[in-house]
C-alpha cells in the first residue's frame, strides 16, 4: 500500500507549495541526497544569520563525549548534539563542526586508536561530500585543527574541557535563535521524520500482534524485545525510553519499568514508542484493550477525540487554543463514558476536573529531539509565551506554521494520586465514582499522532504509516 512523501518548492519558511506523490518503498538513495543538499544550504543560512546577528566569526558544533559512569570504567550510551545531527546524519562521538560563514564546513573527525572498543565509523555516504573532512587521533589535535584564533568564535555541546578553550559557550540568545527556526522543518527533514514514522509503525503492529494472540502472554520486558527487534533498533538508537505499560501501569505517564512477568489478566496495554532516522525522531502511542468492555469504548472516545484535534491543527492556530479545546471535549467524552453525574459539560470544563484525568499538554514539536526545542519561543530573538498555570507542563505554546512536524496526544488517566485529590476536593460530587474505580485496572488510554502542519489540511505521517500495516 503506498504511504505518502511530500516534497516541497521553498521560498521562505511559510512560502511553501506543497506537491504530494505517493510511494511504496524505502525513499530512495538518491532522493534522499537531493533533499539533503537543500537541508543543508537551509541550516547553512541560520548559521550565517545566526553569526551576523550575534556578531560571531563562525560557530564550532561539537557532538559530545562518551561520558564515563561515576566511580567506574564503563560508559554511558551516547547521545550526539542535535546541531550536529542536524548537519551530519551519522554518529560521531568526540568530533566536531567548524561552521564559517562562506567557507565549506569543517567535520573535524576522531579516530583513535584502542584495541578495548571499535573505533567510530569512518565518514561515509551521500553527504561527506558537502563538508571537508579532517581525522584526528585526540582531542588535543582536534583543538589545533580548528584553529581557534579568534575570540569571536561560539562554541556549541556538553564537551567542558573542549569548551574551555571558547569565550562564548553555549549562548542563549544562539540557541533561542537556532531553536526557533528549527520548527520549520525542510524537506529532508520531514521525509526523516516520515521514516521514522514507518519504522516504528512496523514494530507497533508486530507487538499488537503479539499480544493479541490468545494463546500466548508476553510480559512488559518481552514486549519491548519485540519491538526493538522488529524496528532494528537498540535501546540506545531509540528516540527516548520506551513506554510498555500493561493495565494499571498505564497511569504511570512515563511508566519506566520492564515488568519481566506477564499479567495472570490482560486489560489493557498501551505503547508509547518511536524510532529514529538520520537522527530525527517519531514518537507513536496506541492503546488496546479487551474486547467488549467499557474501556474499548473509552479507547473508540479519544480516538475519535483526537482524530478532531488533528483536524484543527492549521496554519495559524494557537496550540494554546488547541489544548484548551482538547478539554473541552474532554468533558464530552467523560459525560459519553458515563465517568461524571453533571448535566451541563460547561460544568466539568469550568471546575477544571478534566486537569485530574489529563494532566499532561496536548503535544509538543518533533524533530532531532523527541520533545524539540523552542516550543515556547514566539520570536527569534527569545521571547517567549509560557504555558498557564491551568496546564503547566504544555511543551508548545506557539501559533502553528506551514512546515511545523507536532505531536498530538491526548488521554484519559486513572492516576490514584490525582484521583485522591478529586475525591476531597468540592467537586467529588460530580464523579461517578462506581464506573471511574472499575477503570483503574486499565490505567489509562493515550492516543498520539506525528502530524505535519501545511497550508491547508494536516498530514498525519503516523497514520499514513501505518496504513501500510493496517493500524489506525
Amino acid at each position: 500500500m503506498a504511504c505518502i512523501i511530500h516534497e516541497f518548492l521553498f521560498a521562505e519558511y511559510i512560502n511553501v507549495t506543497i506537491i504530494f506523490h505517493s510511494y511504496t518503498q524505502k525513499i530512495t538513495l538518491d532522493k534522499l541526497k537531493t533533499l539533503y543538499s537543500k537541508h543543508l544550504d537551509k541550516w547553512s543560512r541560520r548559521f550565517t544569520e545566526a553569526c551576523e546577528i550575534n556578531k560571531l566569526d563562525g560557530i564550532i558544533v561539537f557532538s559530545g563525549s562518551q561520558n564515563t559512569r561515576f566511580r567506574d570504567d564503563n560508559k554511558y550510551p551516547f547521545y550526539s548534539e542535535p546541531y550536529f545531527n542536524a548537519l551530519i546524519p551519522q554518529v560521531f562521538p568526540n568530533s566536531a563542526i567548524k561552521i564559517m560563514p562562506g567557507d565549506k564546513p569543517v567535520l573535524v573527525h576522531t579516530e583513535s586508536t584502542d584495541f578495548w572498543h571499535k573505533s567510530p565509523e569512518t565518514p561515509s555516504g551521500f553527504w561527506t561530500n558537502y563538508f571537508k573532512i579532517l581525522t584526528v587521533s585526540d582531542e588535543k589535535e582536534m583543538l589545533e585543527v580548528l584553529e581557534i584564533s579568534s575570540d569571536k568564535l561560539a562554541a556549541i555541546g556538553e564537551n567542558a574541557p573542549l569548551l574551555a578553550e571558547f569565550s562564548t559557550i553555549n549562548d542563549q540568545a544562539l540557541f533561542d535563535y537556532l531553536d526557533f527556526h528549527r520548527a520549520y522543518k525542510t524537506e529532508y527533514e520531514i521525509a526523516c521524520i516520515t521514516e521514522a514514522n514507518k519504522i516504528a509503525a512496523t514494530g507497533h503492529a508486530v507487538v499488537q500482534k503479539k499480544l493479541t494472540l490468545k494463546t500466548n502472554k508476553y510480559s512488559e520486558f518481552e514486549l519491548n524485545q519485540i519491538y526493538c527487534n522488529e524496528t532494528q533498533q537498540r535501546e540506545s538508537e531509540l528516540p527516548y525510553q520506551n513506554i510498555v505499560a500493561l493495565n494499571e501501569h498505564a497511569s504511570t505517564l512515563h511508566y519506566q519499568n520492564l515488568n519481566k512477568k506477564a499479567p495472570e489478566t490482560f486489560h489493557s496495554f498501551l505503547l508509547d514508542a518511536g524510532a529514529t532516522f538520520n537522527g530525527y525522531a517519531s514518537d507513536i502511542t496506541r492503546t488496546i484493550s479487551e474486547k467488549k468492555s467499557n474501556f474499548e469504548n473509552l479507547i473508540k472516545s479519544i480516538n475519535e477525540l483526537q482524530q478532531n484535534i488533528c483536524a484543527e491543527a492549521k496554519s495559524g492556530v494557537s496550540f494554546i487554543f488547541l489544548n484548551e479545546l482538547t478539554h473541552v471535549l474532554l468533558a464530552g467524552v467523560l459525560k459519553e463514558n458515563n465517568l461524571i453525574k453533571a448535566e451541563a459539560e460547561e460544568i466539568i470544563y469550568e471546575r477544571g476536573i478534566t486537569k485530574f484525568f489529563l494532566p499532561h499538554g496536548l503535544g509538543h514539536l518533533l524533530g532531532l529531539q523527541v520533545h524539540d526545542k523552542g516550543g515556547y519561543l514566539s520570536t527569534p530573538d527569545g521571547k517567549h509565551i509560557k504555558p498557564s498555570k491551568d496546564h503547566p507542563f504544555l511543551r508548545l505554546t506557539r501559533h502553528l506554521e506551514p512546515n511545523f512536524v507536532l505531536t498530538i496526544e491526548p488521554g484519559i488517566y486513572f492516576i490514584p494520586s490525582l484521583l485522591e485529590k478529586l475525591k476531597s476536593s468540592s467537586s467529588s460530587n460530580l464523579i461517578n465514582w462506581t464506573e471511574v474505580e472499575k477503570m483503574m485496572v486499565y490505567g489509562g488510554v493515550r492516543i498520539e499522532d506525528n502530524i505535519l502542519v501545511t497550508h491547508g489540511e494536516h498530514l498525519n505521517l503516523t497514520r499514513s504509516a501505518f496504513k501500510k500495516v493496517a493500524l489506525s
